[in-house]
């Protein structure tokens, strides 16, 4: 079983301002069913689902802190058990691949009880995460036994593709507003 552990601190404080308050975001694009978006508060893009019993679950980049990280998180109105900074061992399996254990972060979103973590998107595991995320048509969710959920994952290959091209849009845009002066280039100004 594959296991790893991530800490969350003040990454679950900067997706406290992007959830459920949707003003805040910019839409990118909807693809089969999932909502990609940029998320101001992550500083990253996401793709975003509903599933039944009104489970919302998003999956993208968070760049706070000026590291690209992957960012799961799940909601559920349901869950008001959870303790907002308590550490959950979560698993997660898509299809019929070996489960994952996750130690997720509790949290509270305007009133949704919800699951985060960050992983580092550079890392061989956060690679393999999004391949099964984007190969299988469905994930299921536990914790000690119960279920939180079996969600369709119909679309998610092009929707972090999206998720990917959104994230780019936004480096690019903001490389390019860089303060000339900060980035070591001769001051135009200087005698």
């Amino acid at each position: 079983m594959r296991t790893f552990l991530m800490g969350c601190g003040a990454a679950v404080l900067a997706l406290a301002t992007v959830f459920p308050v949707r003003a805040d975001t910019v839409h990118w694009k909807t693809v089969s069913g999932w909502d990609v978006s940029f998320y101001p508060g992550a500083e990253g893009c996401q793709a975003f689902a509903i599933f039944e019993q009104d489970t919302a679950f998003f999956i993208g980049f968070d760049t706070t802190d000026n590291q690209l990280s992957l960012d799961l998180t799940l909601l559920d109105q349901r869950w008001s058990s959870l303790e907002a900074g308590q550490n959950y061992d979560v698993s997660v399996q898509f299809g019929r691949e070996s489960p994952w254990t996750v130690s997720m972060t509790g949290l509270s979103i305007d009133g949704y009880p919800g699951l985060h973590i960050l992983i580092d998107a550079g890392s061989d595991k956060a690679a393999l995460f999004v391949e099964e995320f984007q190969r299988k048509t469905f994930m299921e969710w536990t914790y000690q036994g119960s279920l939180l959920g079996r969600f369709t994952l119909k679309g998610s290959r092009r929707a972090f593709e999206e998720v990917v091209s959104c994230q780019k849009s936004y480096n690019a845009a903001k490389s390019s507003q860089d303060d000339p002066f900060a980035s070591g280039k001769k001051d135009p100004f200087a005698d």
